[in-house]
């Protein structure tokens, strides 16, 4: 009776901070509750926390793992595994009109059992801030309505006007004057099962904290398996576009890698343009770089940096197939009749920028070995390897077996 009289004054202290900001109000429920608070979303990813030690700062939450059901099953003891600390405690669900918007966690360096006043505390506050989480949902998915059908029209080149554009970003605190570049990324095998949609709804979280915490506005719409992200220029940056855009992809993919290991995330780069009627390019750019570098196995392939690729990219297949086998049948027949893999030594060789040294440390040969070895290929291709000429035709030829997976 003693605990319950408490409710009043609880219920009192949190409307009251219900009215402030997550961050206050979670702040608050640790002040109640003398423990470390931790709220995350419905992907585990952590909104807001608030510990009591200055030292402990969570970045990103690697795990969370259920230890244990508490008697009332709103209540289960949890591991919480953070990019610096490991936390325990008894964490229960937020949830809005049956729908899970969350998870609030009290944790603490030792687990004790959950206080009727602490549960109580926790009850109370998934309830305010599922409606504080909600709210924030439907504004977000208000704002939808209207930047979704503006960015489909300016990614797909749907709008001429530059100061309609201009105009029309401001809206959103967009600012399309400067420099802008799109990036895609994609799930790779993506079907449209739940499950695949939810991944892309992370994606697209994900991509939106990345650049929220590198204090980029979050342009990014997510259609289909994609999920594409205009950056713009920031005039305090001192780092280019070009080098902000690769680093924002790599964190991204790292991050996707992390959580979603048996899945392949994988993002496109286009190129950088002054005029917003042009983000269109930018992004068309963005999706042939990705498939180029699906199929060369580049990790974050930039547009601009696709040379040959680009053209052979368009070319006409049954072309490229002739090709190859011009430029490198003879030795492709050879290994196939002698059981030999004078095409792997050609390939390694033309890989490693046709170095005699480098490629017979990549391939465990010595420097010999490797020079008997090209002069056979020589007189098996009945031509000259040292030729530019040749040496361009071999690269090339090697690009179209794999983009073309001969």
């Amino acid at each position: 009776m003693e605990q319950s009289a408490c409710i009043p004054e609880i219920a009192t202290e949190l409307t009251k901070a219900s009215h402030q900001n997550l961050t206050y109000f979670i702040q608050k429920v640790s002040d109640l509750s003398g423990k470390d608070v931790i709220l995350t979303n419905n992907h585990n990813q952590l909104i807001t926390s608030a510990l009591k030690d200055p030292n402990h700062i969570i970045g990103s939450i690697m795990a969370i793992q259920q230890l244990e059901q508490h008697k009332d099953p709103s209540f289960s003891l949890y591991e919480l595994i953070t990019d610096s600390y490991v936390y325990r405690g008894w964490g229960t669900v937020v949830a809005y009109d049956n729908k899970i918007l969350g998870y609030l966690y009290l944790v603490d360096s030792e687990v004790a059992k959950l206080e009727v006043q602490n549960q109580t505390l926790m009850s109370l506050a998934s309830l305010l801030i599922a409606s504080k989480l909600q709210m924030k949902l439907e504004i977000r998915q208000e704002k939808l309505k209207f930047k979704e059908p503006f960015l489909f029209d300016l990614l797909y080149g749907n709008l001429k006007q530059k100061d309609d554009i201009l105009e029309h970003a401001k809206v959103w605190n967009w600012d399309f004057s400067l420099q802008q570049s799109v990036l895609v990324f994609t799930l790779k095998d993506f079907n449209h099962y739940a499950t695949d949609k939810k991944l892309l709804n992370k994606l697209l979280y994900i991509v939106e904290r990345t650049v929220v915490e590198r204090r980029w506005e979050p342009i990014a719409m997510k259609r289909g398996n994609q999920v594409s992200l205009i950056l713009t220029t920031k005039k305090e940056e001192q780092k280019s576009l070009k080098d902000c855009s690769r680093k924002i992809a790599e964190i991204v993919l790292k991050e996707m890698h992390r959580q979603e290991p048996e899945r392949f995330f994988s993002c496109g780069i286009g190129k950088t343009y002054n005029d917003p009627r042009d983000l269109f390019r930018s992004f068309q750019e963005a999706k042939v770089a990705l498939e180029i570098g699906e199929l060369l196995d580049i990790q974050v392939p930039y547009f601009e940096e696709l040379g040959l690729e680009r053209i052979l990219y368009k070319h006409d297949t049954q072309d490229l197939k002739e090709y190859y086998e011009t430029i490198l049948g003879k030795m492709i027949n050879y290994d196939s009749i002698h059981n030999t893999d004078f095409a792997e030594t050609l390939e390694a060789y033309a890989n490693n920028q046709f170095d005699m040294i480098t490629t017979a440390q990549a391939l465990f040969l010595h420097k010999n070995t490797l020079r008997y070895r090209l002069k056979k290929i020589e007189d098996i291709l009945e031509y000259k390897l040292d030729d530019i000429n040749n040496r361009l035709n071999v690269t090339a030829a090697f690009k179209i077996k794999k983009m073309r997976k001969i």
